[in-house]
């Protein structure tokens, strides 16, 4: 007995001792990074005098890999928030998911490095993430139920890139294609490894809509910047994807006065988001995002069945009255406020709609005939990456687009194009999977804030799966915010009732 104890003194002690040394090793760690990246800085602003802002924007960077090695949740949360922000169109100086050599950056370095500091902060947080699990358990990585499929999913990308590089595919648009997707398993694996608690997702989401509303500010700040006539004549005005991102705050904001028990300080700061949000959201005019919204309003009627049938009976049936309402008297509007029940209109009505819709339409029908038919070339294996998709009946010209021989609107066939077909079923299967396992986590979760979060994340996965079909989506701020609702769906929770956790094996 006395020796069992002393046996489990010592190794408490010696846990311990390692803990301290883990800790004054990180310190060490980051001060010396600190110190040397300081110098280097000093020595580069001062050589680059004339970029104003390349000195502030490089320090910036350091300092959130500085916070990555002490505090890896808050970097997580720089990270999420620095990828939403960025916008090609609205924003386009902001450097973070941009190349070190794009011209346009504040964080211009060099035409040749094509790396952009989003890229570079998702290794360094993987090798983080790696050592601390190391330290701790012995193991780089926790266990998650889409670790194996994510991995399968990489094989597939790398195949794709070798077999399209191989068929004589241009390097720079193969390369161009699958960098997002490479971002989505590497940033998957990083936030299940960070986030290890409800509380850690829960405020993720927060960085994450706190984002969200300040690129809206940005947007509208570069809308007052431009002249009126050139205001009137633009077709959106952000990236094709930035609509879902703020689809996700939309359904948490309908769904926090909807669920029980749901923090009131929550709702206030989606009412107050709502504002920018959706003033953006009109004038973006995404007909893809309104469609997906719709299917996110369906899956909350069922889920309020499925768990508040007082809440259903009483909200539902005038949700629908006041809905049918707005689609009678906004059918034929033209005007920024009849925009969503145009968007309907051209789902269950397509010949009604305007001509410059039909058009869109049109263009879509073409390119679906052409991706179907690349498909028919090589159904198993696909072209892979860098090779464009045929186009047996021409698509009109949009050479505007660099990549548009590349890229097509419908992202979820253009999956099958480049990696075949059992590239698209992996995909399909991580859809379907963190779709399941995210009801499977929400069933039994107590109605509140933690369900308001949990429902929007599985919500977002729903609206991007439609969305993908609809439009281009495989961008970088779309696939954070994916990974991080795909890691809160089915990522290991420490501080998840046991009689609640996950079973990934009991959900055929």
């Amino acid at each position: 007995m006395m020796a069992t104890l002393l046996a489990d003194t010592f190794e408490a002690e010696s846990t311990a001792n390692r803990q301290r040394r883990h800790g004054e090793l990180l310190w060490w760690m980051s001060y010396l990074a600190v110190v040397t990246t300081g110098l280097m800085i000093a020595a580069v602003a001062y050589v680059r005098s004339d970029q104003l802002y390349f000195g502030i924007s490089l320090t910036c960077l350091v300092l959130l890999w500085a916070t990555w090695i002490r505090f890896p949740r808050v970097g997580l949360g720089l990270t999420v928030g620095f990828a939403l922000v960025g916008d090609l169109v609205t924003v386009s100086w902001f450097p973070f998911n941009k190349n070190l050599s794009s011209v346009e950056s504040v964080m211009y370095f060099a035409d040749s490095i094509s790396i952009s500091p989003l890229e570079l902060t998702t290794v360094l947080g993987l090798g983080v993430a790696a050592y601390r699990n190391v330290a701790a358990t012995g193991r780089p990585f926790r266990s998650s139920a889409l670790n194996r499929p994510f991995l399968l999913f990489s094989v597939f990308l790398l195949l794709g890139l070798g077999l399209g590089l191989n068929r004589g595919g241009d390097t720079r648009a193969a390369i161009y294609e699958i960098r997002p997707l490479i971002l989505l398993p590497l940033m998957y694996l990083l936030i299940v490894n960070v986030c290890t608690s409800r509380q850690d997702y829960r405020r993720m989401i927060w960085a994450a809509g706190t984002a969200i509303v300040i690129q809206s500010i940005l947007s509208l700040v570069f809308l007052s910047t431009i002249e009126r006539n050139t205001r009137d004549q633009l077709d959106s005005l952000n990236e094709h994807g930035s609509a879902i991102s703020a689809n996700l705050l939309l359904v948490m904001l309908v769904t926090s006065f909807t669920f029980r028990r749901s923090s009131g300080v929550l709702r206030t700061m989606l009412l107050v988001a709502l504002g920018p949000i959706g003033f953006v959201y009109i004038i973006a005019e995404r007909r893809a995002a309104i469609v997906a919204l719709v299917a996110a309003m369906l899956l909350l009627a069922i889920v309020l069945f499925w768990r508040q049938r007082r809440t259903f009976w009483k909200v539902v049936p005038i949700a629908i009255v006041i809905a049918l309402g707005y689609l009678g008297a906004f059918w034929n509007s033209q005007s920024s406020a009849g925009f969503p029940a145009q968007a309907v209109k051209a789902v269950i009505a397509p010949d009604q709609i305007s001509l410059a819709d039909q058009s869109s339409d049109q263009y879509r029908m073409i390119e679906n005939f052409d991706l179907f038919a690349t498909i028919r070339s090589a159904p198993l294996t696909g072209i892979g990456f860098g090779r464009p998709f045929l186009r047996p009946i021409p698509l009109p010209d949009i050479s505007v687009f660099e990549f548009n021989q590349y890229v097509p609107h419908n992202s979820l066939l253009w999956i099958w194009t480049k990696l075949g077909f059992l590239g698209f079923a992996t995909t399909l299967y991580l859809l379907a999977r963190t779709i399941m396992l995210g009801a499977a986590r929400l069933r039994p979760m107590p109605t509140g804030t933690d369900a308001v979060v949990a429902f929007g994340a599985m919500s977002f996965v729903v609206m991007y799966a439609i969305y993908l079909y609809l439009d281009i989506a495989w961008e970088p701020r779309n696939l954070i915010l994916l990974a991080l609702s795909m890691g809160l769906c089915t990522g290991p929770l420490d501080d998840e009732p046991r009689r609640d956790r996950l079973n990934p094996r009991a959900i055929a």
